[in-house]
C-alpha cells in the first residue's frame, strides 16, 4: 500500500480495523461525547452495557463493578481484573462471584471499538494517542502510526518514543493498556506496555501477509483479529519478576503459535505427540509457560497435570525459576520417582 497525504497510515488502519476486521469506528468529535472529563481513560456507558450483557446483571451491580475498576491503580491488578472479573455479592444470592467485564468465549458478546485523535488529559502533558482501540470501554492498545510523506526521516521508531513518552506523562491512560502497536506503514512493531524500545518486535506470518497483501495488514490482522486479541489478552501476557523488579511481557509470534498447536493436539487427541523446533534465544521457556497457563484453564481439560522433561540440571533450574517468577501456581519438582506417585 503506498501513503500519500490524503491516504495516511492512521486513516488506513482505522478503514482495515473497521472494514476486515469488524471494529466499530467512533470519530473523536462522537467519542468525546461519550466522556464527562478529558482525564477518564474508562468510556462508563460502554462498561457498564457489557457487565449488564455479559453477566445478565442489573444496572446497580454494573456501576458497582465500574466502581472498583476505577480503584485499580497498577496495570498488572487491572490485566487480572480485565481476565478474572471483579468480585462482588450478588445481591440476588448473597453470594460472592467474579462479574466478568470481558466474555473471553464469545467474542460476540464484547463491544469493539476504534477511534482517533482521543484527547486525554495527563499527569504532567496533555496527549492526543493516533489510534485507541476499547474494548467494552476500557483503552487496552495504542496504535502510533507515522507516515513517512509527512516529514523525511519520520519511521516507525517515532512512534515507539511517542508510545514511551506517553507512558510517562499520562500514567492513568495506560493503567488498563494490554500492549502497543507503532507502524510507518513499511515496518509494524508492537510491545508489552513498558516495554523498553528495544522489544517492539515484528510479527511474523508468511501465509497471512501473502494472503492479505502487506507486513501491515498482516499484522493487525494477528494482534487484533477478534479471537487472536482475546486469546493474546487471556493467555499471552505474563508479568515475570527479574531482579526484584516486575517485567511485562507478551508473546512474541512464534510462542503463541506453537501453544496454540500444542493445546489443538492434546485437545483434538488425534494427534498424541508432536515436535518443535527451535533456535537459541526464541524464548522455549516462556513458550512453555504460556503453554501450561493455557493447558490449566482450557475448559475442555480437567485441570490437566503438566509434566516437562529436561536433560540437563541447568534447564531445570531455568524452567522453575521462569514458571515461579511469572506467577506459576502450583509447581511441583521432581526429584525422585517418589513424587511422582
Amino acid at each position: 500500500m503506498k501513503f500519500n497525504e490524503q491516504v495516511t497510515v492512521e486513516n488506513y488502519i482505522i478503514k482495515f480495523i473497521k472494514d476486515k476486521l469488524g471494529f466499530e469506528y467512533i470519530k473523536p468529535e462522537e467519542f468525546a461525547k461519550l466522556r464527562d472529563l478529558e482525564s477518564e481513560y474508562i468510556i462508563k456507558s460502554q462498561l457498564i452495557d457489557a457487565v449488564k450483557r455479559i453477566n445478565k446483571a442489573d444496572d446497580t451491580v454494573a456501576k458497582s463493578v465500574l466502581r472498583e475498576l476505577n480503584k485499580i491503580d497498577s496495570n498488572q491488578l487491572f490485566l487480572d481484573a480485565v481476565r478474572n472479573g471483579i468480585n462482588l455479592k450478588d445481591p440476588a444470592t448473597g453470594l460472592f462471584r467474579d462479574y466478568k467485564i470481558v466474555d473471553f468465549d464469545t467474542s460476540e458478546n464484547n463491544q469493539f471499538v476504534v477511534t482517533n485523535q482521543f484527547y486525554f488529559e495527563g499527569d504532567t502533558e496533555n496527549i492526543r494517542p493516533d489510534i485507541l482501540i476499547f474494548v467494552n470501554g476500557l483503552p487496552l492498545v495504542d496504535i502510533e502510526a507515522k507516515s513517512p510523506t509527512a516529514s523525511e526521516g519520520v519511521s516507525f521508531e517515532n512512534g515507539i518514543d511517542q508510545i514511551k513518552r506517553y507512558e510517562k506523562v499520562a500514567r492513568k491512560l495506560f493503567i488498563p493498556n494490554c500492549f502497543n502497536i507503532a507502524s510507518d506503514g513499511l515496518k509494524t512493531v508492537y510491545g508489552a506496555t513498558g516495554a523498553p524500545k528495544q522489544y517492539f518486535l515484528q510479527w511474523r506470518d508468511a501465509d497471512v501477509e501473502k494472503e492479505l497483501g502487506g507486513e501491515l495488514e498482516m499484522t493487525l490482522f494477528s494482534l487484533l483479529a477478534k479471537q487472536n486479541f482475546l486469546d493474546i489478552i487471556q493467555n499471552f501476557i505474563l508479568f515475570e519478576k527479574e531482579k526484584e523488579k516486575l517485567v511485562k511481557k507478551i508473546a512474541r509470534y512464534q510462542q503463541m503459535r506453537a501453544t496454540n498447536k500444542i493445546v489443538e493436539r492434546v485437545v483434538g487427541k488425534e494427534k498424541r505427540q508432536g515436535l518443535i523446533w527451535h533456535t537459541q534465544g526464541s524464548g522455549k521457556t516462556l513458550t512453555m509457560y504460556f503453554t501450561a497457563w493455557k493447558l490449566r484453564f482450557n475448559k475442555q481439560l480437567a485441570n490437566p497435570k503438566v509434566f516437562i522433561l529436561v536433560d540437563r540440571v541447568d534447564l531445570d533450574d531455568q524452567i522453575f525459576e521462569t514458571f515461579t517468577n511469572a506467577g506459576g501456581k502450583n509447581i511441583v519438582r521432581v526429584t525422585s520417582r517418589k513424587d511422582l506417585e
